[in-house]
């Protein structure tokens, strides 16, 4: 779990010679008519290049990166009044932010889109224990298929996680998506009411949480 005590004020260019095989998870403040910007001018600090001088590709389905094979890897999610951006060298971060949000049917969603054995471990919990749980369940499953590059048309139910002491753990996975027991998985609470995760395949790696200095 990273909690929201856990990142560290500092500025993209003090801390980017650090990251090495770690990963770096920025939180940062967002707003909708900010679009990529922010994103854009912390890739530019990690790059020594100017922000305006930038430009990304897209994958196939819809995942952003850098051009010509770039082995800095990105991933980033925002959401209500925050974003995080996750970093790291020659592996494929994927992050997720989730503002809770009024009025969603958790179950009716778990029953259509979740693996079965997933809704029924939900049903079985209390309605705010099952709203909070379904949220940090989502987080997880979409940080993986961010992680691979794929969209919601993946499959949620594809990528199957098992609810443990240490809440939702990867547990079978569609062969496409890797082995399930080689995905390292990181909850994330990067604000009061915001729940996120961070997933990557492959070892594990120090993870460094860094915050903008103002």
């Amino acid at each position: 779990m990273i909690d929201a005590n856990a990142f560290v004020a500092a500025t993209p260019g003090e801390v980017a010679r650090q990251l090495g095989d770690a990963i770096h998870l920025w939180r940062m403040p967002w707003q909708r008519e900010q679009g990529r910007a922010p994103l854009l001018a912390v890739l530019a600090d990690y790059l020594q290049v100017d922000a305006a001088s930038l430009r990304l590709e897209t994958g196939e389905h819809g995942k952003p990166h850098l051009p010509n094979a770039h082995p800095l890897r990105f991933n980033w999610s925002h959401s209500g009044e925050f974003a995080l951006l996750a970093l790291a060298r020659d592996a494929d971060p994927g992050v997720d932010i989730e503002q809770p949000r009024e009025g969603v049917r958790t179950q009716e969603l778990a029953d259509r889109f979740f693996a079965p054995a997933e809704a029924r471990t939900l049903a079985g919990l209390s309605e705010s224990a099952r709203d909070a749980s379904f949220l940090r369940l989502w987080s997880a499953k979409e940080a993986v298929l961010k992680a691979l590059g794929h969209g919601l048309s993946f499959g949620l139910e594809r990528i199957e996680f098992v609810f443990g002491d240490d809440g939702w753990l990867p547990d079978r996975f569609d062969p496409e998506a890797g082995a399930a027991q080689e995905w390292q998985m990181l909850s994330i609470r990067a604000a009061a009411g915001y729940t996120g995760a961070l997933a990557w395949y492959g070892f594990s790696r120090r993870v460094q949480a860094w915050s903008l200095a103002r």
